[in-house]
């Protein structure tokens, strides 16, 4: 081998070794910048709050899925914790009698080998506590109860079981499309039906997140239809997932003054990676995005989209950017200031934190819930705005 050819395998080394680098460093970095905070979704898990604005409402805060559930008469209480419960054998509870693990927390457990006998594990101090019939399920509520007020409790998300008329559970709703959680284990599979035996479609490691839309039960196990990136509509086995706090609205004291009543507009908290969706002053939408990394920061200000496309093609090279990026076909797109938009990505599922060139990165589903309710409005596969068909106000800030 010559010095010339020597030398430019050297060179053609150093530039792979280089090209790694930067990719390790960008992962680096947007793995290490989440912006998940403590808020009272998950503060409060496993807790009764009482409601002292609303006549005394009640409600239970599942450390499930950090979500909120109503509970009103002593019936809907006594039915809607035997929803949420968790199953354990005579001799599984014998075991925890006296040392309750703090995984239970908060949580009912039903002995399923004694009539159903349910029992509630204080989040306080883990004892058990017999719930013998509907009307002891209230009376226990209201004791236990945290009082609280209505805008405390705003800050931590709706869920509702849906059930048939024996009282089973047939469905589960969550106010903003689902809830999210992040993997607890490396590479976990993820499956194209609730079931091990379907067809594997790749796998999630602990820097994934993911938003739960449908629970399942297949025989003994239970599945999570998820929200996300890179495998929209795919199950993975709940035990992978554990829920994140919630993300919390935008607190809009003030309306935008551009805003008209009734209209949609959307606001983007860079430093929470928090986007929401309001109709006037009333949040639709709270949801975990992905915005620009610190070398290609998303922008500030208020803006309108200016152009909606169902599809579309994305590229960028330095200087604009740091790298050079080629996407085609990127769904829900909605550009509000040159190269800047609002849109869904499959090529990733790490929402939470900085990761973008600088666009606003939404799941699948979530993109296409705030494309199908902005402006400016059609059916084409690209809009333009104009004066009577104007565009969404888009809201940026730190």
């Amino acid at each position: 081998m010559t010095f010339a050819k020597f030398w430019c395998l050297i060179m053609f080394m150093n530039k792979i070794l280089f090209c790694l680098l930067t990719i390790f460093f960008s992962l680096f970095l947007a793995s290490s910048a989440l912006a998940f905070s403590d808020n009272p979704s998950n503060l409060l898990a496993g807790r009764i709050l009482l409601d002292k604005d609303s006549l005394g409402d009640l409600w239970y805060v599942n450390p499930d899925d950090f979500h909120r559930y109503y509970v009103g008469t002593g019936a809907e209480a006594y039915k809607t914790l035997k929803n949420l419960s968790l199953g354990i054998s005579n001799v599984d509870f014998d075991k925890i009698v006296g040392n309750v693990p703090d995984r239970l927390k908060g949580k009912f457990v039903i002995k399923i080998q004694d009539d159903g006998r349910a029992f509630y594990v204080d989040p306080e101090n883990n004892s058990l506590t017999y719930i013998n019939n509907p009307q002891s399920a209230i009376y226990l509520f209201k004791r236990l109860a945290t009082s609280t007020d209505s805008s405390s409790l705003r800050d931590i998300p709706i869920a509702k079981v849906i059930t048939d008329d024996s009282g089973r559970e047939i469905d589960r709703k969550w106010q903003y499309l689902g809830w999210w959680g992040q993997v607890n284990t490396q590479r976990i599979p993820i499956m194209a039906e609730p079931s091990l035996k379907s067809k594997k479609l790749g796998t999630f490691s602990k820097i994934n997140h993911v938003k739960v839309l449908e629970i399942k039960r297949n025989n003994s196990l239970t599945w999570y239809k998820i929200d996300g990136g890179g495998y929209p509509g795919a199950y993975v086995e709940a035990k992978y997932i554990d829920p994140l706090p919630q993300p919390t609205p935008e607190n809009v004291s003030v309306l935008l003054a551009s805003v008209k009543a009734g209209d949609y507009w959307i606001d983007v908290n860079i430093s929470r990676s928090v986007l929401t969706l309001f109709r006037g002053d009333n949040p639709i939408l709270a949801t975990y995005v992905s915005t620009g990394v610190n070398s290609s920061p998303t922008i500030t200000g208020i803006f309108n989209i200016k152009y909606k496309f169902k599809k579309t093609r994305m590229h960028g090279a330095p200087p604009a950017v740091t790298h050079y990026y080629d996407l085609k076909d990127v769904p829900w797109t909605m550009y509000y200031q040159g190269s800047y938009a609002v849109h869904g990505a499959y090529w990733h599922d790490e929402f939470g934190g900085k990761r973008s060139a600088g666009c606003t990165n939404l799941t699948i589903g979530d993109s296409k819930f705030v494309f199908d309710l902005s402006g400016p409005s059609g059916n084409a596969d690209k809009v333009k705005s104009s004066n009577d068909n104007p565009g969404t106000i888009v809201n940026n800030h730190y």
